[in-house]
């Protein structure tokens, strides 16, 4: 009997063998890159992920910042709204009717900071926890910056104090016509006339600048020394000058509790 078709159906046989290696190669070519465009995409989202994490990380600070920002908005909208209703314009940011806060007047260098004399970056260096120490100011006080240097030089300690200064009553510098070496309080009490002896304190580390002004109405800190700021806690809770105004808080009278409480620097 004569086979039928035998001879002729192997070399097709064998060309559907070929077919399907061939299939199988592009399916491995096609899985290898699938398995790469994976690879990829995973480190594409893993980079993503490190962003948005430190984004996040950046957002936390500025809430923080924030929340403390609106924590003294809040506060001084409150007292306005309590201790006075009228819509005067020349109304200070936080209440100044004696002797709900009295107004705290602070020199720079030396006692908030200190600038470095023979650097050139002109560098400025904030004395330990000034930020939190002026928070604390603002918050129980009407503050000033009142100094003998350059605007833009006190502008490189402003610029290191987000957001507290615009809360500060008023900042004075050399440009202005009113700033000498010497400080007369009288200067300050003519232009604010809520302010006088009895609810006002000036902060500054030299006591030859304060021969126009009364023996109670100023404290001396010792100055600040760069060599061990890093030891210096006089602003910190505890610290001599944040403790003594906590302390001033409690009463009504400044030169009474500088009478009786002689400010010590040690």
């Amino acid at each position: 009997m004569e086979r039928i078709g035998h001879e002729d159906d192997q070399p097709m046989g064998d060309a559907m063998m070929e077919e399907a290696r061939e299939a199988r190669g592009g399916d491995d070519v096609t899985i290898k890159t699938v398995m790469e465009y994976m690879v990829n995409f995973r480190e594409h989202i893993d980079s993503l992920v490190r962003g948005m994490r430190a984004d996040i990380a950046s957002l936390r600070d500025e809430v923080s910042i924030l929340r403390d920002e609106l924590h003294v908005d809040n506060q001084v909208l409150n007292e306005d709204e309590e201790e006075d209703d009228d819509d005067d314009p020349n109304k200070y940011i936080v209440s100044a009717t004696p002797p709900a806060r009295k107004l705290i007047i602070f020199y720079v260098n030396g006692v908030l900071a200190y600038f470095l004399r023979h650097s050139k970056s002109k560098d400025v260096i904030l004395i330990t926890r000034v930020y939190e120490f002026m928070h604390f100011c603002v918050e129980n006080f009407v503050v000033v910056i009142w100094s003998s240097k350059m605007r833009h030089n006190i502008d490189r300690v402003l610029q290191k104090l987000p957001l507290l200064s615009d809360h500060f009553l008023f900042i004075w510098c050399k440009k202005d016509d009113n700033v000498t070496y010497c400080k007369d309080l009288n200067d300050v009490w003519n232009a604010y006339t809520d302010f006088n002896d009895l609810n006002t304190l000036l902060v500054d580390d030299s006591a030859g600048k304060m021969i126009y002004n009364l023996k109670y109405n100023y404290i001396c800190p010792h100055p600040f020394d760069v060599a061990s700021y890093l030891d210096d806690n006089a602003l910190e809770k505890g610290g001599n000058i944040r403790e003594y105004l906590e302390n001033l808080l409690k009463t009504h009278n400044v030169p009474d509790f500088v009478r009786n409480n002689p400010f010590s620097s040690d």
